[in-house]
């Protein structure tokens, strides 16, 4: 049997787009999907290689259910790799945000990922009787930059590059590699998505900030990377000896880390404020 990859959320985006391209490496994908609708497409799209599971990762007892319905194959033969690739946004200022959105973000992008990996790090190495696997977590700029009105986001991505560290010199004792993958704005339906979504915050004190909100998105969108840049590189973190921890995929890199990491925070403060107001450069992921 060819190698097994496990990849959440599949039925758009960076997910699909890896699935289809790992099949045509050669991979047998293990995917989730949300509904039995998008499974079938799926299945009748992709054939054989492609193995649909149906559950949301918010749900942990048909999490647990679903993944032990192939406790047999994976018994056989062990997991290649787990690309954590499921998650959300919502956007909005941290004030008014509801509690709810907040807490979505949070379960979809932090706690799913720590279910979905501790049930599947048996497969992946932490049994002895199986070779040692990859898991490549489906992080963003968002956890290296804390942008305005994107806070939940941030904030789980955040969290998940401080899990990615954590596995990773856990897991180093079993011989499994922990990568993150951090992308900037990658050509998605998140974008279509996110467009509106700000308008509920219209009459909050942040209004007038976020006014111009569909704008900046639609500008930021136009510089987006094609999907195939993280599939290729998830092919290639899935066919190197070692690879690095993590991956920073953006068109202005160099100028990203500056932002991020050397930039005093109160200059920054002053560059976010001046873009905000002229209304031209919102990113909402």
């Amino acid at each position: 049997m060819s190698k097994l990859v496990f990849i959440t959320g599949v039925s758009s985006g960076i997910g699909l787009h890896a699935t289809r391209s790992l099949i045509n490496k050669g991979y047998t994908v293990i995917g989730s999907v949300r509904n039995a609708v998008t499974a079938t497409s799926l299945k009748q799209e992709l054939g054989s290689s492609f193995i649909p599971l149906v559950f949301d990762v918010r749900d942990r007892q048909e999490t647990e259910l679903q993944i032990g319905t192939l406790r047999s194959l994976l018994d056989q033969s062990g997991l290649y790799a787990l690309v954590n690739n499921a998650g959300v946004v919502a956007a909005g200022p941290l004030q008014v945000l509801p509690d709810e959105d907040f807490e979505t973000v949070m379960d979809v992008n932090v706690l799913a990922v720590r279910r979905v990996t501790n049930l599947l790090l048996p497969w992946l190495g932490t049994d002895k009787k199986y070779s040692p696997g990859k898991i490549i977590n489906i992080s963003s700029v968002s956890g290296l930059f804390n942008a305005p009105y994107n806070g939940a986001y941030c904030i789980s991505k955040h969290a998940l590059e401080s899990m990615t560290d954590i596995y990773r010199r856990e897991l180093s004792m079993f011989g499994i590699t922990v990568t993150a993958i951090e992308p900037g704005p990658i050509k998605s339906e998140i974008w279509s998505k996110s467009k509106g979504s700000l308008d509920r915050f219209a009459s909050t004190a942040y209004g007038h900030l976020l006014a111009n909100a569909d704008k900046m998105i639609e500008n930021s969108e136009k510089s987006a990377l094609d999907t195939a840049v993280i599939s290729n590189l998830i092919i290639r973190i899935l066919e190197a000896d070692a690879p690095q921890t993590r991956y920073l995929v953006h068109r202005n890199k160099w100028m990203f880390r500056i932002l991020a990491n050397w930039m005093p925070d109160k200059m920054a403060d002053r560059l976010i404020a001046k873009t905000l107001a002229k209304g031209d450069n919102y990113r909402p992921v």
